[in-house]
């Protein structure tokens, strides 16, 4: 990797993580505002996945978007439309209307994290490809968790905390002004769509999808757990940044185990973790044992995604590369869009455990979909340069 591509990434992972503040930031902040209107868990959901079918109808648009206009003014455009809808969400606070500036928000957000893994994926190799998708998710995941810290400081009420969102993405606009990165050539031929990929590399597919069902779970709705279980507003915010510091520290580890060993056995792991994490959840409210167990579960979960990617990655060529993106962002909206219905529901029969229990279910699952392909995958072994 050359000096100026080496520039070149850290420029589109300073954006992406500064966008995911506000990504941080925003789950939190209005569903503990929807939760203080004493609307049911399963609504709180429901509004949530809007994000979710947003990204779902966005994702296999991107290529065509990307025939009209070159990646880096697609990026502005995604990044304007946040800004307007962001704070298009404190001028009217209404439910039903904030179906609709949810459902264009996860649009916007899901176009930029395409672009930008794809981006990412056309400059690293297959030596390091675990290790610096690792590095993005982890910078990505530290903008997540810097996020509910804000509601700390702008509390949930008035204008502060969309301000204050619009205008980090702003400032993520700027990095990408001042730094002016220039972009590969993207394919913009038709590759396939979601189905495509999920039957050719079900695995990694069905990896983001759990990561999208897993990651929406928790930041949209334990807020509203620690709430339940006897924890302030802004301690409850900070069980996400306990999560999203696991995300820091854990995804660099992960990459590196991606890159070295079979990533299907890595994947295996991190699913294994997800499911004694989430029923750890059951343990008593004031338990200290609480965050340590956040941070494990949390870096680890994570690393779904982050594998899920390097295999892709290391699987297809550059005229699919952007297909098989939009396809795993795809399956994270799909996850995404269905957790929030699932798990409200599952903590309204089972107030606030079936969380819990929820989260480690949507585990197993996986675990099941991936024994049952692991013998239908090629085997993967270590790139060179590794030993």
């Amino acid at each position: 990797m050359t000096s100026e591509q080496r520039g070149h990434l850290l420029a589109i992972i300073g954006m992406v993580s500064v966008v995911g503040i506000v990504f941080g930031l925003t789950g939190p902040l209005l569903n503990l505002l929807l939760e203080r209107q004493a609307i049911t868990t399963r609504a709180i959901g429901f509004n949530s996945s809007m994000m979710a079918l947003g990204t779902l109808v966005i994702t296999p648009l991107v290529p065509r978007f990307l025939a009209h206009m070159r990646p880096t003014q697609f990026l502005y455009w995604c990044l304007g439309s946040a800004i307007v809808l962001l704070l298009l969400l404190k001028l009217w606070p209404v439910f039903e209307f904030w179906l609709l500036i949810r459902f264009l928000m996860g649009s916007a957000v899901a176009g930029l994290f395409v672009v930008s893994e794809t981006w990412i994926n056309f400059l690293v190799t297959d030596a390091n490809r675990g290790r610096i998708l690792g590095i993005y998710a982890a910078c990505l995941s530290a903008g997540f968790g810097l996020g509910p810290l804000l509601i700390e400081f702008t509390g949930i009420d008035g204008w502060a905390p969309f301000v204050a969102g619009a205008a980090l993405i702003g400032a993520a606009a700027v990095i990408l002004a001042i730094t002016n990165p220039k972009a590969p050539e993207f394919p913009t031929s038709h590759s396939g769509g979601l189905w495509q990929f999920l039957r050719n590399s079900p695995i990694a597919i069905m990896a983001g999808l759990l990561y999208g069902a897993l990651e929406t779970g928790v930041f949209g709705l334990m807020p509203v757990f620690g709430v339940r279980i006897g924890l302030t507003e802004a301690t409850a915010a900070q069980m996400l940044t306990a999560v999203a510091l696991g995300n820091i520290l854990f995804q660099y580890p992960i990459g590196w185990l991606a890159d070295k060993y079979n990533p299907y056995a890595v994947l295996g792991l991190c699913a294994t973790i997800g499911i004694a994490g989430a029923l750890s959840l059951n343990m008593p409210a004031g338990s200290v044992l609480l965050w340590p167990v956040l941070i494990i579960w949390g870096g680890t979960i994570t690393g779904l995604y982050t594998v899920g990617l390097t295999i892709l990655g290391r699987t297809y060529s550059s005229l699919k590369l952007t297909g098989a993106n939009a396809a795993i962002v795809s399956a994270y909206g799909m996850g995404a869009l269905i957790s929030p219905s699932f798990l409200g529901t599952a903590m309204d029969i089972n107030d606030p455990y079936g969380l819990a229990w929820g989260l480690a279910i949507l585990s197993a699952s996986f675990l099941l979909v991936l024994a049952i392909f692991w013998r239908k995958t090629s085997p993967f072994s270590a790139p060179a340069g590794l030993d």
